[in-house]
C-alpha cells in the first residue's frame, strides 16, 4: 500500500490541513488522541487509513503530515486544539518571524516639516500641477492657505525667506505679493490625513497664459 505524506505550508495550508485531518479522523473512526476504537482493528476490514496514518507500537495512529510556517501563531492553534495529541511534535515546524511584510527590522522614524519647509516646497516645480516652469515668469498673485499648528511669526519668516530667492519674482505693479490665510479647524470626518501643519498654494503666473494660449508669446516678449 502506498504511503502519502502531506505537507501543509503557511497560514492557509496549516488551517486547511488541520480541518482535513479532523475529517480524516471522523471518516476512519480515529479518536482525537490517535487511538482507534476496540471494535475496529488494523488487521481486518478497511485498512486504507494506513495510507495517511502511521501506526505506532502503542496502537496510536499518527498522521503522515508536516506543518510548516514562519511564525508559530497558527500552528500553536494545532498544538493547543482538540487534536493536539494526534500529531507528532516534531512534525509541527515553526520559525520566529513571519513574512507579513518585507521591511527591514528598524525603528520607525517620522519627521515633522517646519512652516518654512512646507512653504518652500510649494514653489518647487515638481510639486505644482502645471506643464511649464513658473520660474521663467513673474507672479501676479499668490495665496498661501495654512492649516494646523501655524503661527503668524513662522509664516512671516517663511515668506521673507521666499522673497530673497531670485527664482521667484513678482510683477512691479502688484506690491502686495502674498495673501495668507490661517484656519486651525479641521473636519472630524475629513479624508485628508491629520498632520501637524499643512499649506495649500494658489498662484497666478503670466508665463502660464503665454505658454498655453500663445505658444510664440514667450519668444516674442
Amino acid at each position: 500500500m502506498r504511503e502519502c505524506i502531506s505537507v501543509h505550508v503557511g497560514q492557509a495550508g496549516v488551517q486547511i490541513g488541520n480541518a482535513c485531518w479532523e475529517l480524516y479522523c471522523l471518516e476512519h473512526g480515529i479518536q482525537p488522541d490517535g487511538q482507534m476504537p476496540s471494535g475496529k482493528t488494523s488487521g481486518g476490514g478497511d485498512d486504507s487509513y494506513n495510507t495517511f496514518f502511521s501506526e505506532t507500537g502503542a496502537g496510536k495512529h499518527v498522521p503522515r503530515a508536516v506543518f510548516v510556517d514562519l511564525e508559530p501563531t497558527v500552528i500553536d492553534e494545532v498544538r493547543s486544539g482538540t487534536y493536539r495529541q494526534l500529531f507528532h511534535p516534531e512534525q509541527l515546524i515553526t520559525g520566529k518571524e513571519d513574512a507579513a511584510n518585507n521591511y527591514a527590522p528598524e525603528k520607525a522614524c517620522h519627521e515633522q516639516l517646519t512652516v518654512s519647509e512646507i512653504t518652500n516646497s510649494c514653489f518647487e516645480p515638481a510639486n505644482q500641477f502645471v506643464k511649464c516652469d513658473p520660474r521663467h515668469g513673474k507672479y501676479m498673485a499668490c495665496c498661501l492657505l495654512y492649516r494646523g499648528d501655524v503661527v503668524p511669526k513662522d509664516v512671516n519668516a517663511a515668506i521673507a525667506n521666499i522673497k530673497t530667492k531670485r527664482s521667484i519674482q513678482f510683477v512691479d505693479w502688484c506690491p502686495t505679493g502674498f495673501k495668507v490665510g490661517r484656519r486651525r479647524r479641521v473636519l472630524n470626518q475629513s479624508d485628508f490625513i491629520n498632520v501637524r501643519n499643512k499649506v495649500c498654494y494658489l498662484t497666478t503666473v503670466y508665463c502660464l497664459f503665454f505658454v498655453t494660449l500663445f505658444p510664440k508669446g514667450r519668444r516674442t516678449f
